[in-house]
């Protein structure tokens, strides 16, 4: 019985590291890209730290809301503030918040290139370093392996 056992056991690790492990390098990035989207949240409240605002938190509403906004936008081929009051609207609904904003952009290659240039336009780094307390974000990727990027901001 322990030989069956440990066989079986043998066989399930093996299908489970064939199965989960991919070297495909052209594959679309999920729509949670870990790496990416918690560099770019690092990134983001280091700079808020470095002006002496508080860290944002990540919620779950305005991650779902970033990632369907950049599912748009790729589908779009482009990016766009495309029914954002909607994703404020929810946002108040659901999380009872009093303010909103967004930033949008694609084709950065990387976390630090996308925060880069929001930092440097006036707009993106309002809502950056404005009075909210909450975030989502999301980075995915087109078919050409172009990124596309939403980044919500609420309190």
């Amino acid at each position: 019985m322990k030989t069956y056992f440990t066989k079986y056991c043998c066989i399930f690790v093996m299908l489970i590291t064939a199965f989960s492990c991919s070297d495909d390098d052209n594959a679309v990035a999920s729509p949670n890209d870990l790496s990416v989207t918690d560099e770019i949240l690092k990134l983001i409240n280091e700079h808020r730290a470095s002006e002496g605002l508080s860290p944002l938190e990540v919620n779950a509403t305005a991650e779902r809301l970033a990632i369907e906004h950049t599912e748009y936008m790729i589908a779009e081929a482009d990016i766009s503030h495309d029914n954002f009051q909607a994703r404020s609207n929810e946002l108040n609904q659901s999380e009872n918040a009093s303010s909103a904003a967004e930033n949008v952009a694609s084709f950065y290659p990387n976390a630090a290139s996308v925060v880069e240039g929001w930092l440097n336009s006036t707009g993106h780094r309002n809502n950056i370093e404005g009075n909210y307390t909450h975030t989502g974000i999301a980075a995915l990727q087109d078919e050409n392996g172009n990124y596309y990027y939403t980044q919500l901001f609420y309190r």
